[in-house]
């Protein structure tokens, strides 16, 4: 809907909830730009003759449009050297699909997110670099994109529009989306859910409209449906709706048409035509009857929401509802503020408008209470005031106060050229004409007061929504909570305990029986991985399980995946650092036929010349993309120092493009060999079986697999932390955030040291309550969040703490990192944090029974780590015997020793630097994304 801020002025910071969803803005003004869109006329109606001292209002302009389809109008105005570039697309939340609401106000946030010519971050850089400025806003109808700054920077806002809009769904990613998700999320606990009375804007459009109706939702969306959001559903809708022929250019300002009509034509004209979406529709809406709605809120006093269907934008009576709204409320002169506020007293405030809508319109009235006031005297006396307007309409007087503001808003309203633009934007998209400046004035002072009776006798009868939302709390004792109730006792565990046998090939088997669930898991876990690969084939085992995945036993890899889903199953093999596993999952009454396809993939994979020049392809693609995610390079280049320049563990797992582009398809079949080895197999099972059944299947199909090669193996030694931990960046220009991955190998412990370590990094930052996110995110606010872990690998452990901070936070982040560092090198921690961190454990390691599958991959990490079976078991029996005294000998012991870690940032080298070492720390030591040293 289009937010009114020409009448009622006490009414626009509640409106800005509802109508339209404002991003990006900075400053405190209540009423961005995009708010002065065009006031409701009635239809097309007769110019009426203007007074004699009156010019009307015309605005020079040239409308074309492009091969493309997209609408431009380009506005002289010399007065200022200063331009505006506004876009309307026609696509706002009425046009999103069920189960993806709040999609349109997503993608505006999307926008911002960099192509391929201006990466993330770097659009308002280049923007605020020329002195410009840029915001967007998103309604029911339309999203809006407009920028504006010196009129020189002209040719470099319109070049960004038209490269976002040309390219920006080729450079979509699943971080981005995040990143933009989330921010969404908060922006709607922001607007809505934490701002007094905001649920209103929630609750109000599923109470006016049916569910089928394009209304019928929020435009910010819901939680459930942001988080259902998927790349390609960004990428699906971008195409739909982007559209050049769904699209309305106006440049303004100070500028040359011949010049400029040429760079748009150039600029835009590249932006690749495709078909317009059909427009949303609906029926009118009509209520029989009163909806009652009523909620709670943190707020003091109770609210009251009247609302009433109304007609549509631009139709005949939108106009007159605006009328009738001046007449209501908007200052001490208007009814219901003389009645209400002046005379009664009754409410604090009160505002009356018209929110239009192509689709439909919503006429309300809000009534804040004054204390102990209840909302039935106040509706009583608003329904009395309604009724004396509807009787005996306005008078001559009032109707003359209300057009008279009405002219003066309207006439400031567009003294500002980006609310010009606006205008001109509107009016094409629902006239078809760009100069509609008179034409909507005369539809806005036309109506007569009988004709606003008319109109408010159709539109406010019974059929309304009356919402009202109340102080949280007000009719319950609140004292049955002062007091926490007891936990009831824990229920006792025991991990399922594990049984072995061994095929007639010597190839271990482990088993846990998970009866009843009808569902199996399991994984060859084969020893070895990356480990034993060349450091000049880098990359070979992750390239490998590549190729295994596109078919096997005679099958290509469309019609092995057919088969493997026909029984409801799924298999991956995956290639790890010092393992090679292969997956396997399905349904128990499939479990031979599923076997057979596992022992294909395993024994007899495709492995064809045009399999691997596709994966091949597709890992160099994954490689040369690997420079952009910037936690995968920190943690690449945290290895790489961890690690002598020759060991495994210090190279990414997908290798280097020199490593992997000189592999050949030879090489990958010879190294298949060694890296699915039965000499190094063992095999897993999770679920619903005999095992004496398991076992027979088993063998039927593995008992007999045998490699005439000598298995290759690696013995890798214990990584030894650094003599010389270092301090290194990896740079990343103009980047907004600063990776932050602190890393060091440790002794390997098991058993109660392994479980005390881990405890102490719980309460480090493995957690959401954790100190490392308490301080960084919930008490600093430099972060969305920062963690700690403990990891081990079959012959290593390590200890990583990280976090992404913005990128003029770094320097404190950095000494907030080393502060909690040292603190828990130096005292340890305490009782209560012990005891959140046991029970912390103790439900993960729960966890690890909670299915089947996780059953499986706890046994695979049990096989690959060479660890016990009955791990789980001796580690929560280690929760119960652990001891502050003991636990803060190992937190103290110097293993989160500061000085121990190397620190990998990954940002904006040239923004970080000044802040590390007004921080005291030293110059950081500058690498590649891969961990090297820069020539």
């Amino acid at each position: 809907m289009t937010m009114k801020t020409i009448l009622g002025a006490a009414a626009v910071p509640l409106l800005l909830s509802s109508c339209l969803v404002f991003v990006r803005e900075s400053g405190n003004d209540p009423a961005p730009r995009a708010a002065a869109a065009p006031r409701a006329a009635g239809g097309a109606p007769a110019a009426a003759p203007a007074p004699a001292e009156r010019t009307p209002l015309h605005f020079a302009m040239e409308t074309f449009t492009l091969p493309n389809g997209m609408t431009v109008v380009l506005h002289e105005d010399h007065s200022l050297p200063k331009v505006v570039v506004s876009t309307w697309f026609g696509v706002g939340s009425k046009d999103e699909k069920p189960g993806r609401t709040g999609f349109a106000h997503l993608f505006e946030h999307l926008m911002f997110m960099g192509t391929g010519r201006v990466p993330e971050g770097q659009f308002d850089g280049i923007m605020e670099g020329g002195g410009g400025n840029n915001n967007a806003s998103t309604s029911e109808d339309r999203t809006n994109y407009f920028s504006e700054g010196p009129s020189a920077l002209l040719p470099t806002l319109l070049w960004l529009d038209a490269d976002r809009f040309a390219e920006l769904a080729n450079h979509m990613t699943q971080e981005k989306l995040d990143t933009q998700r989330a921010v969404v999320r908060n922006e709607r606990r922001q607007t809505t859910e934490n701002t007094p009375y905001g649920i209103a804007w929630i609750l109000l459009p599923a109470a006016l409209y049916p569910a089928d109706h394009p209304y019928h939702h929020p435009v910010i969306g819901s939680h459930e449906d942001l988080e259902a959001a998927t790349v390609a559903d960004v990428v699906e809708f971008f195409r739909a709706y982007y559209v050049p022929g769904n699209a309305s250019l106006v440049v303004a300002g100070d500028f040359d048409p011949v010049a400029t009509r040429k760079l748009v034509e150039e600029l835009m004209g590249a932006v690749p035509a495709s078909a317009v979406p059909p427009p949303a529709t609906a029926a009118p809406v009509v209520l029989e009857r009163e909806v009652r709605v009523v909620a709670d809120d943190r707020v003091q006093f109770p609210q009251l929401y009247l609302a009433w269907h109304s007609p549509p934008l631009f139709a005949p009576g939108d106009a007159e509802m605006d009328l009738a709204a001046g007449v209501l409320a908007g200052g001490p002169s208007t009814r219901l503020e003389k009645r209400l506020v002046l005379e009664k007293k009754l409410a604090q405030r009160v505002s009356a408008f018209q929110m239009s809508g192509e689709l439909g319109s919503v006429f309300q009235i809000q009534t804040l209470a004054a204390p102990g006031v209840e909302l039935e005297a106040i509706e009583a006396e608003i329904h009395d005031v309604l009724a004396e307007l509807l009787r005996d309409g306005p008078t001559a007087e009032e109707i003359a106060r209300v057009k008279a503001q009405t002219e003066a808003r309207f006439l400031q309203s567009i003294e500002d050229l980006g609310q010009r633009a606006d205008l001109i934007n509107s009016y094409r998209s629902h006239w078809g004409v760009s100069d509609g400046f008179q034409r909507d004035l005369d539809a806005r002072l036309r109506p007569t007061a009988s004709e606003v009776r008319e109109v408010a006798r159709t539109v406010l009868g019974e059929g309304r929504v009356d919402l009202r939302i109340l102080p949280r709390g007000e009719e319950v004792d609140p004292a049955v909570l002062d007091r926490r109730p007891e936990n009831t006792s824990p229920a006792p565990f025991v991990p399922p305990a594990a049984e072995t046998f061994v095929l007639s090939n010597g190839i271990a088997v482990h088993a846990m029986v998970r009866p009843g669930t009808r569902l199996f898991a399991g994984q060859l876990v084969v020893k070895g991985g990356e480990a034993i690969v060349p450091s000049a084939q880098a990359g070979l085992a992750a390239l490998a399980a590549s190729v295994v995945n596109s078919g096997a036993g005679g099958r290509d890899a469309s019609a092995f995946a057919a088969a493997v889903e026909s029984l409801g199953a799924g298999m991956e093999a995956r290639a790890g650092t010092e393992s090679f596993n292969v997956r396997v999952e399905g349904l128990t009454s499939r479990l031979p036929e599923t076997l057979d396809l596992f022992r294909d993939l395993v024994r007899a994979p495709g492995m064809t010349e045009e399999d691997f020049a596709r994966e091949k392809t597709l890992a160099l693609s994954a490689i040369r993309a690997r420079v952009e995610r910037v936690r995968a390079v920190a943690t690449t280049v945290a290895d790489s120092l961890a690690h002598a320049a020759d060991d495994p563990r210090g190279r990414p797992a997908g290798g280097y493009e020199a490593t992997v582009g000189t592999l050949d398809a030879a090489a990958v079949r010879g190294a298949h060999a060694m890296l699915v080895h039965p000499a190094n197999a063992e095999l897993v099972f999770a679920g619903d079986f005999v095992p004496e059944d398991l076992h027979r299947l088993l063998e039927e199909r593995f008992g007999d697999w045998r490699a005439e090669a000598t298995p290759a193996r690696v013995e890798l030694g214990l990584p030894s932390p650094s003599a010389h931990p270092q301090l290194v960046v990896v740079d990343r220009p103009g980047a907004p955030q600063t990776m932050i991955q602190i890393m060091r190998p440790v002794p390997v412990a098991a058993g109660e040291e392994w479980v005390t370590r881990a405890c102490v990094t719980r309460v480090l930052g493995g957690s959401f309550t954790s100190r490392l996110n308490a301080n960084l995110r919930e008490d600093k606010g430099f972060t969305y969040g920062a963690s700690a872990s403990l990891a081990r690998t079959p012959t290593a452990q390590y200890v990583t703490a990280s976090s992404a901070v913005f990128t003029d936070k770094t320097g404190a982040a950095l000494v907030e990192f080393k502060r909690e560092f040292d603190r828990l090198s130096a005292e340890g921690i305490t009782a209560e944090e012990l005891s959140k961190a046991v029970e912390g454990s103790r439900a993960r390691l729960v966890e690890e029974a909670a299915t089947t599958a996780s059953l499986a991959r706890m046994l695979a990490s049990l096989a690959s780590a060479a660890l016990p079976l009955d791990t789980a078991a001796r580690e929560l029996a280690a929760l119960d015997g652990l001891t502050l005294e003991a636990t803060n000998r190992v937190a103290t012991s110097g293993l989160f020793a500061w000085n121990t870690y190397d620190v990998v940032l990954v940002g904006d080298q040239a923004a970080i630097l000044a802040q590390l070492a007004a921080a005291g720390f030293p110059a950081p030591v500058p690498l590649s994304p891969e961990g090297r040293p820069l020539d």
